[in-house]
Formats: C-alpha cells, structure tokens, sequence
C-alpha cells in the first residue's frame, strides 16, 4: 500500500488516479527501549543516508534524520521508510531541545509498520533504531510469489463483499493491507541491499518493481471493499454490478499470469491482453457511467461505479509493470563478452 501517514493516513505521493488517502487514523504501538544505550554523539544535520553507494561499497548505512521545527507527523514517517527502503540498517533521529510525544509516536509506529528495526536508545534528545531482528531465510522468489497470491485473493474478498450489506467501517481491509505493506517493504529493502553492477545484482530492480506494483495493487483492493458497498442500491443481478465483476476477474486473470510468465513470449501475451483489457475497460466506462448516473440511482452509487471501473484500470497497469519485468527476466544478458574475455586471456598473436 501507499505508506501511510504516522496516524493512519497516506503518507507518500500517488499518482492523480490513486485513491484518496483514508480519513482513518489508527493510533501506535511499538516496543519500548532499555534504559542504557550508547552515549550521546553530536550529528551532522542531515536528513537522509545516500542509500545504494553504501551497499555496493560494503559499508554500513546509517540515515541520520533531524527532525525539523513543525515537521507533520506524515512526513518524518515518509522520510524514515524512504531510508528504511533504501536499506539502512541503523537509524538516528535527533530533535532539538528533545524529542517529542509525537515524534515518538510516529518511530514507534514504523517499527511496527516494518521488520527488522527496534528503539535501542531514547532519551531527551535522540532515539536509535537497529535491525536485530535476522534477516529471513525464505528466497526473494519464494516470497515474492506468496505475496502476488495473497494480493489477489484480497481483490477477490473484496469484490465478493459486493454483495453482502455494508457493515460498520472495521478497518479490516486497512488491516489486511498493511501486512502487504510490511511485506512489500521489506521485499524491496532487500532488494537494495542484494542491488549491485552484476546480474543477480541487476536483477534486484525487477524484484523491486514487483513488489512496488503488488503494493499499489493491494492498495485497490482497499477501494474495491471499501466503495463496494455503495453498489446495494444497484438491482441484484444488474448489467452494471455483472459486468464489474466480470471485468475485475480478466484483471485478476491476468495479474495471475504476469507473476507466473515462464519466458519472453508469454510476457507479451500478456502485455498484449493488458492493452485489450485497458481498452475494454475504457469501453466499460462509457457504456455503464451514463447509465447508472440518468438519475435512476442514487449519484453516490454512480460515482462508486466509476471510481470502481478505475481501480480495476489502475489494477491492469500495474500488472503491466510486471509482466514488462517479466519480459526483461526472459532476455539473456551477458555482462561480460565472453569472447574478448577469451581473446584478453590468450597468448598475444605474432605478428
């Protein structure tokens, strides 16, 4: 999901078409910090690491955040997880004359919104966080393919909704996607830190896009459950509330088959279909928008119609990213010639 602000809300930029951030706020829990901790040091006032030089290099990154006079709560927990996705695995937060009730809140509600980092030091002035937590064994792959599946099965939950009466707002598909979050994130923070000039380390981009396209789908998932329930006033059965469901399960068909693609041909099958099905949905919304909005219905349920009809939109470009990392994963490239190779290590022709 688009991370969200220290108190629920969103919290980094979105495309125009991207759903609103939620009104929600929910409040932070995170673990406390020990009584001792490292002495005080004075910092540079910086506001992040510079992330990728560390990691090719080898050196441990360490963003240093100063937190500004007035600085909104959203926007300290933006720059924290962009240097969380970035990779640092140490982080110093200083605030001047002494940290405030806020700023703690907002570090202990990316501890918990994220793996790895714990409070290790708190006093008036500054808080550190370290990864204690062990990396995971599981393969990049491997997770990669759990979370496409879980995604797609929380479309498909909230799609089902549609036809079951709105209940009072739980917060349980923010809850859901949260976790897709947190794991999103993490896949791409060791995306950074495996990401470097040879394949396996070129090959982290895409893993990273994926996991960044799996994200902002779940984030659809949010708008599918939560504007659903506006489709009540529609007839059971009616053309419009058959030809969404039938448009969203092309969609997830063929988000299914870009995490899936076996090789290059397959990828562009797929972009193929992606491209039809972009056009199918602008068709889509020419003929039900008229349709439901001639005053039959009420226009709160025309217009959760069509912001329906562009979160599933929104849903087929993302699983284009995809399947386009797909393509670019099926193509051998060699980052060495292994004939000048073979000629360098030879013995010099006489001439």
């Amino acid at each position: 999901m688009r991370p969200k602000r220290a108190d629920g809300a969103a919290a980094r930029g979105t495309a125009p078409t991207d759903p609103p951030p939620s009104p929600r706020t929910r409040k932070a829990a995170g673990p406390t910090a020990p009584a001792g901790g490292p002495p005080r040091t004075e910092l540079p006032v910086s506001r992040v690491a510079p992330p990728y030089g560390a990691f090719v290099l080898g050196r441990p990154s360490i963003a240093k955040v100063v937190v500004r006079r007035g600085e909104l709560p959203e926007h300290l927990f933006r720059r924290l997880l962009g240097a969380y996705l970035g990779g640092a695995r140490e982080f110093v937060i200083r605030e001047a004359p002494r940290v405030t009730p806020a700023t703690r809140e907002v570090v202990h509600t990316f501890c918990r919104r994220t793996r790895q980092p714990e409070i290790v030091w708190d006093d008036d002035g500054q808080m550190r966080l370290k990864d204690l937590a062990y990396e995971s064994p599981v393969p990049i792959a491997q997770r990669l393919g759990r979370m496409g599946r879980i995604v797609v099965q929380f479309h498909r939950d909230a799609v089902e909704s549609w036809g079951q009466l709105p209940l009072a707002d739980d917060g349980q598909w923010e809850r859901r996607d949260d976790e897709i979050d947190r794991e999103a994130w993490y896949v791409q923070r060791l995306a950074a830190h495996r990401f470097g000039p040879d394949e396996a380390g070129a090959s982290m981009l895409g893993v990273w896009t994926i996991a960044r396209s799996l994200e902002r789908i779940a984030d659809h998932a949010i708008v599918l459950g939560e504007t659903g329930g506006r489709l009540i006033e529609l007839p059971r059965g009616s053309a419009p509330i058959t030809s969404l469901r039938q448009f969203h399960e092309q969609a997830m068909a063929h988000l299914e088959g870009a995490l899936s693609a076996p090789d290059d041909a397959s990828a562009n099958d797929l972009l193929d279909l992606g491209e039809a099905l972009i056009a199918s949905g602008r068709s889509l919304s020419d003929r039900l928008l008229p349709a439901v909005g001639g005053g039959a219905v009420p226009p709160a349920t025309a217009a959760a119609v069509a912001r329906i009809l562009e979160s599933i939109g929104r849903t087929v470009a993302y699983s284009q990213d995809i399947a386009e990392v797909a393509l670019d994963r099926a193509i051998p490239v060699a980052f060495s010639d292994p004939l000048l190779a073979a000629e360098s290590a030879s013995p010099a022709r006489a001439r």
